[in-house]
Order: C-alpha cells, then structure tokens, then sequence
C-alpha cells in the first residue's frame, strides 16, 4: 500500500504560473513592451476594480472589459478562463489575513506578488495558503528571475526610463530581446536557468 498523504507539488511548475499571473497582474497596474509592435497599455482602471471587487460578477466583468491582459484576442485566453472560473477564489484571497490591506503605494507591489501566488496556486491545484508558503519560502532573487525581462541591449527593463535611453549603455529604446535575467543565489540550480518545466496538462 503507498504512502498516504498530500502529493509532492512541483515547485519549477509552481514559479512558472506564479512568474505568469506576476506579469499579467503588474501589465495591468502599469503596462509593458512585450515586443517590437505588441506595447499593451495599462489597465489602471481595471486593475483597480479587480482590488475593489466584492462579487464573482465584478470580477468577471473586468475579465471582459480588459482590452489587453485579459483578452482572449490578445492570446489571453487562459488567464482569462482561469480568472472567470475562479473569480470566487480570487474574491477569498483577499479575504485572507496576509492580503496586505493598506491602500498605501508602497502595498501595491506585495498585493500584485500576493494574488499571483493565489491564482498560481488555482492553476496547480493546490490550496492558495500553500502556495503562498511554497513560494515565500524561495529567494526572493530566484522569484524574480521568473519574470525580469531583458532588453536587446542585455539591461532590464526597468533600467531603461519609460522603456527609452538605458541608463547603463547607449541604447536608445527598450527592445524585448526574448529573454529573461536569471540570477540565482550561490548554490541554486543554475543549469535551470532559463528552462521551464512547464506542461499544459497541469492547467486542464
């Protein structure tokens, strides 16, 4: 007779929904150049009804409104039916006693990480309390490679001011080069790097 109890959860299959739902949720606060030809604006507007939501036809209703992030005509088609289906999880999540309550500007970026690592956990079919200790429990280093774009140029994104001049060098303008920044911490499996172990079965 095997072991009982709760399943192994696959952490590289955890931090891939969790750098997913990051980019989508921080999209909508303010915007990015995902590459030449595709700038999706930002969906302050909506974003804010997402954070003031109190009912699952509220939550849905920002899932169809959303021109960008959201929009299954814009390859958001996933996000779109997981959020949709899953409004009511999202609506708890914020109900949860470590949702960061503050209304300060300085809350907006642990309330972005915080409903990413819920919604992470709905795609991975496990407790969004044990995603957010899954993922609280890694380098923070680690959780951003997951998602730290780079330019042409090899800088961040956020070293070129309002996606122009990088500060570092003598590129003019912001270019997606289709990678992404990985700096993992002394130790950590750097042959990862760049590797996601994602299988689409996990979502379905």
């Amino acid at each position: 007779m095997g072991k009982r109890g709760p399943k192994p959860v696959n952490q590289d299959d955890l931090e891939f929904w969790y750098g997913a739902w990051l980019g989508v949720f921080d999209g909508m606060s303010s915007g990015r150049h995902i590459r030449t030809g595709m700038d999706f604006q930002a969906e302050e507007g909506l974003w804010g009804r997402l954070l003031g939501a109190t009912n699952a036809e509220e939550v849905k209703a920002v899932c169809n409104a959303s021109p960008y992030w959201l929009n299954p005509k814009r390859g958001a088609t996933l996000f779109h039916t997981v959020l949709w289906e899953n409004a009511h999880h999202f609506l708890a999540a914020k109900q949860d006693p470590r949702w960061p309550r503050s209304n300060r500007p300085t809350s907006r970026g642990r309330q972005i990480r915080f409903l990413a690592r819920s919604m992470a956990g709905i795609c991975m079919r496990i407790s969004m309390r044990t995603a957010q200790d899954l993922l609280a429990k890694k380098e923070k280093n680690k959780l951003e490679a997951v998602y730290r774009p780079i330019c042409d140029c090899g800088h961040r994104e956020r070293d070129h001011k309002d996606r122009g001049r990088c500060k570092y060098c003598s590129c003019s303008a912001y270019a997606y080069s289709g990678g992404r920044e990985v700096d993992w911490q002394a130790g950590a499996q750097s042959q990862k790097a760049g590797k996601s172990s994602f299988n689409p079965s996990v979502a379905n």
